[in-house]
């Protein structure tokens, strides 16, 4: 009875202890510290097979609607989460404050400031309305001169003039800057071209010690998309996934079936409670819809397959 009740014991050890070596960030191997992103991501060592896969999330689509739904601050009923603009705007503000900065698509060991980001916005609003300059880029405007049959500019005259009393239809003077004023944005920039579309890098990686596929994310990709969809697509910034992780557990994913059951961001990322369609795997892109379906199939039944490892 003791020699059966010492095995027993003697046999949990043996498998709690590796069952507790996951929680590792990372291992040393030959003296170089292993970079990890997830916090449950297994060590190297324990890699029986491993896939880089890009994701690409719809965020017009209504399963990930959530990923950038708005409370209005009328209906909020806790103040348990602290962000609750969606995903672009939850991690703008965390860039905007500091807490972590963005990297260049083009080069990941180049880091971007909030100050970058939001420049490179305004450069992308310039281009599309117009801005910076005449046609032929003096920005003088001295080109239009010629229009001017007498030489001696434009004149209110010409056009009736205005009389100093005259007023408007709604009882403000006719060259007021009121308008103007009201006119003005209440925000640095508009979100809406860059909450359609955002991108998140991973690996996916068979775990031998467990048996079992983890989906260790690296990097969330802020996208954006031409308002009149002409133009192509281009990748604004990049986030490291382990640096956000504070910022996503106090942003809100709102449940729209059930006020009691909100999550945070972090938690919709880790319980994959969206849907994505596979554009890359391994650096071999996917040309249609129906070949990322048909990828993503063949990964589930190989994982299917691995379990009996």
């Amino acid at each position: 009875m003791m020699k059966n009740l010492f095995l027993s014991v003697i046999g949990c050890i043996v498998f709690i202890i590796p069952a507790f070596a996951q929680e590792e960030s990372g291992s040393e191997e030959e003296g170089v510290k292993i970079q990890t992103f997830s916090p449950m991501a297994p060590r190297r060592e324990d890699h029986f097979w491993r896939r880089k896969v890009v994701n690409r999330i719809d965020l017009n689509e209504k399963m990930n609607a959530p990923f950038i739904k708005r409370e209005s601050p009328h209906y909020a009923d806790n103040d348990q989460y602290s962000e609750k603009e969606g995903i672009v705007m939850a991690l703008f503000n965390g860039l905007k404050a500091g807490k972590y900065n963005a990297y260049d698509p083009d080069s990941l060991s180049k880091p971007m400031a909030w100050e970058d980001v939001l420049q490179k916005i305004r450069e992308k609003e310039g281009e599309l309305t117009g801005e910076g300059g005449d046609f032929d880029g003096e920005g003088d405007g001295s080109d239009f001169e010629e229009y001017d049959s007498d030489g001696e500019g434009f004149e209110e005259e010409d056009y009736g003039g205005f009389d100093e009393d005259f007023e408007d239809e709604f009882g403000g003077d006719a060259g007021s800057d009121d308008l103007e004023e009201d006119a003005a944005p209440t925000s640095e920039f508009d979100s809406g071209p860059y909450e359609s579309v955002i991108q998140f890098v991973e690996n996916r990686i068979f775990d031998k010690v467990r048996s079992d596929m983890v989906y260790d994310i690296e990097y969330v990709e802020i996208i954006w998309t031409d308002p009149g969809e002409a133009l192509p697509e281009e990748k604004l910034c990049t986030f490291r996934y382990k640096e956000i992780l504070e910022t996503l557990e106090t942003a809100q994913w709102k449940n729209r079936f059930n006020d009691a059951e909100y999550r945070n961001l972090r938690e919709a990322f880790e319980l994959r409670l969206f849907h994505s369609y596979i554009i890359d795997i391994s650096s071999q892109g996917m040309r249609t819809k129906q070949e990322a379906e048909y990828r993503r199939q063949k990964l589930v039944e190989f994982e299917h397959h691995l379990w009996s490892y």
